[in-house]
């Protein structure tokens, strides 16, 4: 048995705060992300620097500015000798 915590990290893409049923969405639209939210860590405030997609992520993967980066748009890769929490999870 695996005695390590499990961390699961959901990058959602052109999802807005209220579409949530934990932020009081009546639609039932996203049960399990609400159930995920009820039963883990929920960050009810959270912020991007980065309002495309693809420079958010890699921000949110390495703690850098996208621009920083060379990821200041959609479709550019992150440097692979930056360590990301995949490369630290292993």
């Amino acid at each position: 048995m695996n005695d390590r915590p499990n961390v699961v990290v959901f990058f959602t893409d052109q999802q807005r705060w209220d579409s949530l049923g934990v932020h009081g969405n009546p639609l039932d639209l996203t049960p399990n992300l609400d159930r995920a939210a009820v039963d883990g860590t929920h960050c009810r405030h959270a912020f991007t620097c980065q309002p495309v997609c693809g420079p958010a992520r890699a921000a949110l993967q390495t703690g850098r500015y996208a621009s920083r980066l060379g990821c200041h748009t959609n479709a550019r890769p992150l440097p692979r000798a930056l360590p990301t929490p995949a490369t630290l999870f292993s």
